[in-house]
């Protein structure tokens, strides 16, 4: 088995990274003929996280940069902690060109750009309407 970052012979390693982070739908020649290989993505990864301080905001950030969705509850957080890690990871966001969604009065959604983000309303979960996309 290889190594996770073992090199390989011809690829360099940002093509490695990228791959691990992203799949890939390239071609490969093999001597049996040419092997397609389909989007071959990691699963989707969301981190739930309880912030208390700005040292939270930091691990959030973290995560998005890695490319991981980010469910930040800020029910144990003072008032002005929150206001801190909130614009921070704004413009994490911002800087990544992803989306903030409240899901909740306490609770937000941080997301990268490769993470599409759908929200209903209430209204729309109540009336089967929930999950259904407009066409």
């Amino acid at each position: 088995m290889q190594e996770p970052f073992e090199e390989e012979a011809g690829r360099s390693w940002w093509s490695r990274i990228k791959e691990r982070l992203f799949g890939t739908d390239e071609e490969e020649e093999t001597d049996g003929g040419t092997v397609i290989r389909l989007h071959t993505r990691p699963a989707q990864r969301v981190n739930v996280l309880y912030a208390r301080s700005f040292e939270d905001a930091r691990r959030a950030a973290d995560g998005l940069k890695a490319g991981h969705q980010q469910l930040v509850n800020f029910q144990y957080a003072e008032a002005r902690v929150r206001e801190r890690v909130v614009d921070f990871l704004m413009g994490v966001v911002y800087a990544l060109e992803g989306t903030v969604e409240r899901v909740h009065e306490q609770v937000f959604l941080f997301a990268p750009a490769n993470v599409q983000v759908e929200m209903t309303s209430v209204d729309d979960f109540h009336n089967g309407s929930w999950g259904e996309r407009e066409r």
